[in-house]
């Protein structure tokens, strides 16, 4: 038995039942004009059952459902077959003066099953009936923007759908618009149709027995262990996030502009991939939290390698900084810490990126945030003198900190939101109160003698070096004008534990 305990604030009725109607009457009033519209119009939908002569519209007599509204309208029946991704585009319909802008849109790609059906009132989800089904399978895109967007999660591929257009009995509204074409050509392009915020969609669940009304079977759903091992480029798989990283685009203007999600998944078999999620133009979705089973549709899939990487080369740091960049961008360095330039531990929104402190500073709303750790160290090795950039598990290691303290402190960051020290030779500077037991604790542990130690690690060269620095100086009635390479940039990837 599971049990599913839903917020009232993340519910959204699409079609409301009778029942509902009647507790949204008793608790203060429908959402919206057509819960209203369907309880005003049970009772003569109860006198019609009752009425022993029943009118002679064909229409009526055949298509007539218990309960609904009793508008006239059109339907046509679907079949979904692929379905996009939420996106954030500029679309342009039904937008006004005061709602100009990028709206929520996603397309489906459907077959059409039938003709459009005339109704004098909307038949909900009833069984399908005959004349709804052609012989002709055309092929349609339905565009869904705005408010329409909230049909996203209802709509699943290989499920029959019936497309519903209230208060009309003109079948044009549910014939998509091709792209014409000079005259000798033909062109092999689907019809679109844009759905429009009054209609609705309802799920048929009773089919007739035709061949062309089967179920379609849905991709098969792969493990992350099945996915690595198969070779088809579009996969579904599903596993349980272990990672959530936010990536941010190398070419944003801004430095803390988040532009994606990189996803660590793992199942039973301890088999990991890792999937990458494109937000740039999409809304963040929920749920992508470390330890929750997440099930994705239509990714690509790549390879990144099919060997093992060669070794790492065993470089100086002299020798290293008078190398091609592009010859060598990794390798393995021992050297001796000097000092830390500076310590930075932040708790930061993982929607929008700003400082979390119990709550998100810029009020976007989100309840999720992620711990980043961040520090400069000034490494040497007899030979040259480089800056490396230590985070998350590597600073860990280098700091000294067991798990247990590792996690305190983080727990005593997350209180203020963010923490950062700069330890210059003995002196502290720090961005708050140079007396608070966090700053001083952090101070003593950067500057002990127990920091300064030899090291082994591989780093990553960064790509922006800085050019070498001209500096003036005099000796007596003498000036001497000399150029000082600027140090080396580098990045732990993996810090060798004492």
């Amino acid at each position: 038995r599971v049990y599913v305990q839903f917020s009232l604030d993340h519910l959204l009725i699409l079609s409301p039942s009778v029942g509902m109607v009647t507790h949204l009457r008793s608790t203060g009033g429908p959402p919206g004009g057509d819960v209203g519209k369907q309880t005003e119009e049970e009772p003569t939908d109860k006198k019609r059952r009752e009425d022993p002569n029943p009118s002679s519209s064909s229409v009526t007599m055949a298509t007539g459902p218990e309960g609904g509204a009793s508008q006239p309208c059109v339907t046509v029946v679907i079949r979904v077959e692929q379905k996009e991704g939420v996106a954030w585009k500029n679309t342009g319909k039904e937008l006004t003066e005061k709602k100009v802008g990028l709206q929520l849109c996603f397309s489906v790609r459907a077959a059409v099953i039938g003709p459009v059906v005339s109704w004098e009132r909307d038949p909900k989800n009833k069984p399908m009936m005959e004349r709804e089904v052609g012989p002709e399978k055309e092929k349609v895109i339905l565009v869904f923007s705005g408010v329409c967007s909230r049909w996203f999660p209802l709509l699943q591929p290989g499920t029959f759908y019936r497309l519903v257009a209230a208060n009309t009995q003109d079948p044009s509204v549910l014939i998509g618009c091709r792209v014409s074409g000079r005259s000798g050509v033909e062109l092999h392009t689907e019809a679109t149709l844009q759905v429009r915020s009054d209609w609705r969609l309802h799920t048929l669940t009773r089919l007739l027995q035709d061949p062309t009304c089967t179920q379609v079977e849905p991709p098969p759903v792969l493990s992350v262990s099945q996915v690595l091992d198969c070779s088809s480029e579009l996969v579904c798989v599903q596993g349980q996030v272990c990672e959530r990283v936010a990536v941010s685009s190398r070419t944003a203007e801004s430095g803390s502009s988040h532009t994606g999600v990189r996803l660590t998944m793992c199942d039973q078999t301890g088999q990991r991939l890792q999937v990458y999620l494109d937000l740039r133009h999409a809304p963040y979705p929920p749920g992508l939290l470390p330890g929750n089973t997440l099930l994705l549709s239509g990714v690509q899939r790549k390879m990144s390698r099919c060997a093992p990487p060669p070794p790492v080369p065993k470089m100086h740091l002299a020798q290293w900084a008078g190398t091609d960049q592009h010859k060598c961008n990794m390798a393995q360095v021992k050297g001796h810490v000097a000092c830390f330039l500076f310590l930075q531990l932040q708790w930061s929104c993982s929607q929008c990126g700003s400082v979390y402190s119990q709550v998100c500073r810029s009020q976007c709303g989100s309840s999720c945030s992620q711990f980043e750790s961040r520090a400069k160290v000034v490494i040497e090795d007899g030979t040259g003198e480089a800056h490396v950039c230590f985070s998350g598990g590597p600073l860990q290691t280098l700091l000294g900190l067991a798990d247990s303290q590792w996690e305190g402190l983080q727990r005593a960051v997350r209180v203020r939101g963010h923490v950062r020290i700069f330890p210059q030779g003995r002196s502290l500077v720090c961005d708050g109160d140079s007396d608070d037991f966090l700053h001083h604790f952090l101070f003593c542990v950067c500057s002990s003698d127990v920091m300064c130690r030899p090291i082994a690690l591989t780093c990553r060269r960064l790509t922006n070096q800085r050019p070498e620095e001209v500096r003036r100086f005099t000796r007596g009635d003498r000036e001497f004008m000399t150029r000082l390479p600027r140090p080396l940039q580098l990045t732990c990837v993996h810090l060798e534990p004492d």
